[in-house]
């Protein structure tokens, strides 16, 4: 059971900052009364028991909802300059004027902040995979590097970009 609350760099942090964030609470509560080596270790066992608490209670969904950086590949059966035409359009259908053109095969967009994340940055890269192919490569991460859990907005973005992008590269449009 323990090794589950700490399997990860992330696990270990959100560990810490539970921890330092209850002792600060706590040290702030203990500057207005008088000062004893009882009144201390107790306040940081209470700070060492409610961390771990916290991290039972939040290890599940620290799991499933985490904030990582999702990528994904997928061939699309079109040309360079037709696949180009077609990602450019979905993603000014999807997020208008916040897609930004890098060159002739690089997107990025940064999603508006929303009631589950600060945003994202959703970046696409094109490149030709053969004479009639092309390879498109995916990208989300979370816009603020601090993030812990993001409920899988991040995994939303890439799915529904690649559920999109692979029926119009069947269709051909």
């Amino acid at each position: 059971m323990i090794r589950i609350l700490f399997d990860s760099r992330r696990k270990r942090w959100l560990f810490v900052w539970l921890l330092l964030g209850c002792l600060l609470f706590q040290q702030i509560a203990w500057l207005w009364s008088d000062f004893s080596w009882h009144g201390l270790a107790g306040m940081a066992l209470a700070s060492l028991i409610y961390a771990i608490a916290m991290q039972c209670f939040f290890a599940v969904t620290f799991d499933r909802n985490a904030a990582v950086r999702v990528q994904q590949t997928l061939t699309l059966p079109l040309a360079l300059p037709v696949a180009r035409d077609m990602v450019l359009a979905e993603l000014q259908a999807r997020y208008g004027r916040r897609v930004r053109v890098q060159g002739d095969s690089h997107f990025e967009v940064r999603t508006a902040c929303a009631f589950k994340s600060w945003g994202e940055y959703l970046s696409v890269d094109l490149a030709e995979a053969g004479v009639v192919a092309t390879r498109v490569h995916l990208c989300s991460r979370p816009w603020l590097r601090l993030t812990l859990i993001d409920w899988g907005k991040n995994r939303d973005n890439v799915k529904s970009m690649v559920r999109v992008l692979a029926q119009r590269g069947k269709s051909g449009l």
